[in-house]
């Protein structure tokens, strides 16, 4: 028996933690990030025909707090209505029990990759968005806490 690999343990954690969409209305596309708790990636809605970002609760985390956390997080975005958030648009539950929901897929360059290419003051209104957005959300007792990675 052959020892196994890196690039094999990479592939079999792909794997598991892709989600399987059959029976949905959606179609996965590529990997876009991952946060705490969830994987994003890029979907196709077939029913309506666009692309959206769909969210899956990470293969770990299908049961207790996590679990909870993650459907609280769907509902609070689904109600926070500002043009610096993305709203949930639908939610559901996969057939390994991981849930997910739905957002509009946003396009256009990461903020920590664009940002040095940016002028000064392009980046401090940047920001300025930024801070409204967090204070939208904190004035309704909203705290966003996860750090998420590409």
């Amino acid at each position: 028996m052959s020892p196994i690999t890196g690039e094999t343990l990479r592939h079999l954690q792909r794997v598991l933690e892709e989600p399987d969409l059959e029976g949905e209305r959606y179609r996965l596309g590529p990997l876009l990030g991952r946060g705490g708790m969830g994987i994003v990636y890029q979907a196709t809605d077939v029913a309506l025909g666009r692309e959206v970002a769909l969210k899956v609760l990470r293969p770990e985390f299908t049961e207790g707090a996590a679990d909870v956390r993650f459907r609280r997080e769907a509902q609070i975005l689904a109600r926070l209505e500002h043009p610096g958030i993305v709203a949930a648009h639908a939610v559901g539950t996969l057939r390994d029990g991981r849930r997910f929901y739905v957002m509009k897929l946003v396009r256009g360059a990461r903020l920590d990759d664009s940002s040095q290419r940016r002028s000064l003051p392009d980046r401090l209104r940047s920001f300025l968005r930024i801070c409204e957005t967090i204070e939208f959300a904190h004035v309704r007792g909203v705290i966003h806490r996860d750090s998420g990675s590409p």
